[in-house]
């Protein structure tokens, strides 16, 4: 196994980064790519810049020259269930596009049933387990994510909730998740919570990325140290 670790910012990766033994640097399209090992698994990992189509590049080129079998984002997302708190984390059990038309993933490449992209059944398993250790402060939640370009204030969110009842909302986990599908590359998703319907903002935001991005990345290096 091989995994791509994609963080939007590099808050949400570098601290994962640093842990990377072996580090070998390589750049492409304005990306730099550290391979080595985390423990004894081998890892590609990245900051791709936020928004879809950033995240959508990084998956591609970690597929295509790196020939990664699996990948996951890990990182911050925002709040839209009343139950998460700063700090909660969400592990995708799916992901949809909250900004983009239905019909344009089903009735058009690359025709799927649903509008919903499913996290891989392997990687929940073994967030499954680690959670058995105990050993999380936060609440940890499995369940919907949805993505879209927008930081969402209290403007978006009723329609969000009443289309899709997602648990939190991020700018990148479906738009990587789409990459994996039509290349048959098993994804994850492992976002925890910076702002909430409560706490709400772009400095609220500002003010927990870096704090809250620890909570994924805990979670997802005691998943790698299982497999």
């Amino acid at each position: 196994m091989k995994f791509g670790i994609i963080g939007p910012s590099e808050d949400e990766i570098m601290p994962f980064i640093k842990k990377i033994s072996n580090k070998k640097l390589e750049s492409f399209a304005m990306l730099t790519f550290y391979s080595g090992n985390y423990k004894d698994i081998e890892v590609v990992a990245l900051y791709s810049g936020v928004c879809k189509v950033n995240a959508s590049i990084a998956a591609q080129i970690l597929i295509d020259r790196f020939d990664v079998t699996h990948i996951i984002v890990t990182g911050v997302a925002g709040g839209i269930d009343s139950i998460l708190k700063i700090g909660d984390t969400v592990i995708s059990t799916e992901v949809a596009y909250h900004d983009v038309d239905e019909g344009i993933l089903t009735e058009y490449h690359p025709w799927m049933e649903s509008i919903y992209f499913s996290g891989d059944s392997y990687l929940l398993k073994l967030c499954r387990k680690v959670l058995e250790l105990n050993i999380f402060k936060q609440q940890i939640l499995f369940g919907k994510i949805v993505t879209g370009e927008a930081f969402i204030s209290d403007h978006g969110r009723n329609e969000i909730i009443n289309k899709y009842n997602p648990l939190c909302v991020d700018m990148e986990s479906a738009s990587i998740a789409h990459v994996c599908h039509v290349n048959n590359i098993p994804f994850l998703a492992i976002r925890s919570i910076t702002d909430t319907p409560t706490q709400s903002g772009i400095d609220i935001f500002e003010d927990n990325c870096v704090s809250v991005s620890i909570n994924s990345i805990n979670i997802l290096e005691k998943m790698l140290e299982r497999i």
